[in-house]
């Protein structure tokens, strides 16, 4: 490949070596950014006013095969309700969503990214 010193030569390289990349690694670089992202999603998490289990009580990071997730357990099954809203019990009206996910991925993806970025460069010897 000629030397052409425009840096695609240096980028292509760089694409080579992180399309090489192994599936433990990957897969340690999924969980260590779903960790963060779990850490940073937790406080945002509104609680119930009732002296039950919380939605907060229920996220884990959880590894299946080749996929990394970060869920709420069986019996959080509403998270999605509070997030997205509903209609109320009565039929009159709805309850807001609080889009606390939604806005917790917004702020937080480029740092995820990053993290994600930086392990797989370092693991790779980079």
């Amino acid at each position: 490949m000629p030397a052409n010193n425009n840096g695609f030569a240096d980028m292509l390289k760089e694409m080579k070596t992180l399309l090489k990349v192994d599936k433990k690694v990957t897969l340690d670089v999924l969980e260590e950014a779903a960790e963060y992202f779990a850490k940073q999603l937790k406080p945002r998490i509104p609680t119930s006013n009732r002296n039950t289990r919380h939605i907060r009580d229920s996220l884990k990071v959880v590894v299946k095969g080749d996929m990394v997730q970060v869920v709420f357990g069986d019996d959080a099954w509403y998270w999605h309700l509070a997030e997205h809203g509903h209609k109320k019990r009565n039929g009159r009206g709805r309850v807001k969503g609080r889009h606390f996910v939604q806005n917790t991925w917004d702020a937080e993806s480029e740092k995820v990214a990053n993290i994600m970025a930086d392990k797989i460069i370092k693991k790779m010897g980079g």
